[in-house]
């Protein structure tokens, strides 16, 4: 039976016009505009896409923007990764200028559409999640067949858009998909990873100032959810982000001049308590009441005491570095690994190239970074994938990711400057084409040539990776001559359940996903045992699942097996009913029901009209 939905939708392609109150408010308006704009829902969506050189132009003033947003979209990618998914990074126009997704999405219909430069503003594309959040200002959800085109309703998109400090949206968040199922629960990590976005650029246009983080909850001041106000010296209102607003709902924010505009209580008394590092408690002129903590920044003027206080900005996991160690703060606290990595970070320093090897999702990019912020971070990181290597671009096209110490974030540039020094990271090298090999073999040598023992600046380190040393050995010609070149020293990486620092992985990773939840010791147990087989990114996707369906609080073994347990799609009658016909029928019954809620007892038990105890009673060990 055909719902006022899809009669509407036929509607709209026969006749060209459909009846709004079957259509969700947002897609309705969004139809009636394309057809005022005179687009045909059956014909074909025109494919626009913008010179090669306004693409460069639009990355080059984005260029803030997405060094903030680039690891949000590989956060995100590792969360959704599965079959069939996009995200992606659009300006102001709607423009794609970034983006990340698998095999089978980009030999789709829409995958080939979704380019680096194409346009998805509505006025071009119909409605779509991109063009209708570009349109509204707020995050928006368009599925199948609500698209105007009809040619895109087998995909599912939802984009969140990203507004800077001074209100302006400057870009927006999108993520596409052919599994409608998976959209429902990722349109609430798009709207956090934008978020993430807007505050880290709020943070950068108010360093110096005083920034105060507030939130009814004392607990949320150590998460993004956090309202933010930057004030001067004078306590002068320099900004606020955009959660602010919805935290003080029913006050006139636009029209707020003094921190006395907002809250009840003296200015310079209350800065006094948070440059000590204390957690005050503030009340607005309606009489709602928050915890409060100051941000601190780099290039904060205010007078600090002894105590600091540190809020977690940073997406990177990390935990404290032990007593005497020199790096970043990641995650090496594995004995083994640890040597390993000295011995790279010496053979390194002595002019020897480093190749780092171990299985996928191990951490090679991750400890090439470690090696390179070591031994010089003020120095160009220059990573280069061998994979999608070309002739062209061996030496005078090579995209640079650039790394200083002021920011830490990554800088691109289109050449590289051999007399600056820096690190040249080959990234899988095991992949690197037969054909590419001799003028790799040139291009390292005028690098070698201008690098001499014990670094200095202009001299270069050389480290590459690849997932299995054996292809290495058995190569020939160019390419056995390449590999000789760069295994000075072989630095191996252990798998995931062989590293003692599991425990250490999983609380940065758990603390920087949802500081509101911790892992329980048996829970930590529990996780290595089903990440048996699996490497950080699926560790991390974990993680990641566990918070969204766990309450705020301790995740224990319970909690890890009842929502990680929980994934295949056929159901058996537990140990109780096995065997008793009767019993069987009723105990599947629940094990479905249990399934479809994904592992919540509580609405199970609501949907089956039975009490809770009945269905634990059925909970498999």
């Amino acid at each position: 039976m055909k719902t006022a939905f899809d009669k509407a939708r036929n509607a709209l392609e026969v006749n060209g016009r459909f009846a709004y109150g079957a259509v969700p408010e947002t897609i309705a308006d969004s139809w009636r505009r394309c057809m005022r704009l005179g687009l045909d829902p059956v014909g074909n969506p025109e494919e626009c896409v913008v010179s090669h050189t306004d693409l460069h132009q639009r990355r080059d003033q984005q260029d803030r923007v997405m060094r903030l947003v680039r690891p949000e979209l590989e956060l995100l990618s590792a969360q959704i990764a599965g079959s069939n998914f996009l995200v992606a990074f659009a300006d102001s126009d709607g423009v794609v200028l970034d983006q990340i997704l698998d095999e089978e999405f980009r030999t789709s219909t829409c995958g080939k559409s979704i380019l680096p430069g194409s346009i998805w503003s509505e006025e071009i594309r119909g409605t779509n999640a991109l063009g209708l959040a570009l349109h509204t200002g707020v995050s928006c959800n368009v599925t199948g067949r609500e698209h105007f085109f009809a040619k895109e309703g087998t995909v599912s998109c939802l984009s969140a858009p990203i507004f800077d400090s001074s209100g302006q949206l400057i870009g927006l968040l999108d993520a596409s998909s052919e599994v409608t199922a998976r959209q429902y629960h990722t349109l609430a990590l798009v709207n956090l990873a934008a978020q993430n976005v807007e505050n880290r650029l709020f943070v950068e246009d108010h360093r110096g100032e005083h920034i105060i983080q507030f939130h009814p909850r004392q607990e949320y001041l150590k998460t993004q959810n956090v309202g933010m106000i930057a004030f001067n010296e004078d306590g002068q209102i320099t900004g606020a982000n955009r959660r602010t607003s919805e935290l003080l709902t029913g006050l006139n924010l636009a029209n707020a001049i003094k921190f006395q505009d907002l809250f009840m209580g003296q200015f310079c008394t209350l800065i006094e308590q948070l440059c000590r590092g204390e957690i005050v408690q503030i009340t607005d002129w309606l009489r709602s009441g928050y915890f409060a903590r100051l941000r601190l920044t780099h290039s904060a003027r205010t007078k600090l005491t002894n105590t600091q206080v540190l809020l977690p900005t940073d997406p990177i996991y990390r935990v404290p570095k032990a007593a005497g160690d020199v790096g970043t703060g990641r995650v090496f606290e594995d004995e083994a690994l640890r040597q390993n990595l000295r011995l790279g970070r010496k053979s390194a320093q002595q002019g020897l190239p480093v190749l780092i090897v171990g299985a996928p999702g191990t951490g090679k990019n991750t400890t090439a970074e470690e090696i390179h912020d070591q031994l010089h971070p003020d120095q160009a990181f220059v990573l280069v994938e061998c994979e999608t290597l070309n002739l062209d671009a061996v030496e005078g096209q090579l995209i640079a990711q650039m790394k200083s110490k002021a920011d830490a974030m990554p800088r691109k540039q289109d050449t590289i400057d051999l007399d600056k020094g820096g690190t040249l990271y080959l990234d899988r090298v095991d992949l690197l084409p037969i054909e590419i090999a001799p003028s790799l073999n040139t291009f390292l040598n005028r690098v070698i040539q201008r690098r001499n023992p014990l670094l200095a600046d202009g001299e270069w380190i050389i480290i590459s990776s690849a997932q299995n040393a054996s292809c290495l050995n058995d190569a020939i010609g160019p390419l056995r001559t390449l590999y000789e070149r760069l295994s000075g020293f072989s630095l191996y990486l252990p798998k995931l359940t062989n590293r003692s620092d599991f425990r250490h992985l999983c609380r940065a990773m758990l603390a920087a996903i949802s500081p509101q939840h911790t892992l329980s010791s048996n829970g930590t147990d529990a996780l290595m045992a089903m990440t048996a087989d699996h490497n950080l990114t699926d560790l991390n996707r974990n993680l990641r699942t566990l918070a969204i369906h766990h309450h705020d609080g301790i995740i224990r073994q319970e909690g890890v097996t009842r929502i990680l347990g929980q994934r295949p799609l056929g159901v058996s009658p537990c140990t109780r009913c096995v065997g008793q016909m009767i019993k069987e029928v009723r105990c599947i019954e629940i094990q479905k029901a249990l399934r479809d809620c994904n592992g919540n007892v509580a609405l199970a038990a609501r949907q089956l009209t039975v009490s809770r105890n009945t269905v634990y009673a059925h909970v498999k060990d």
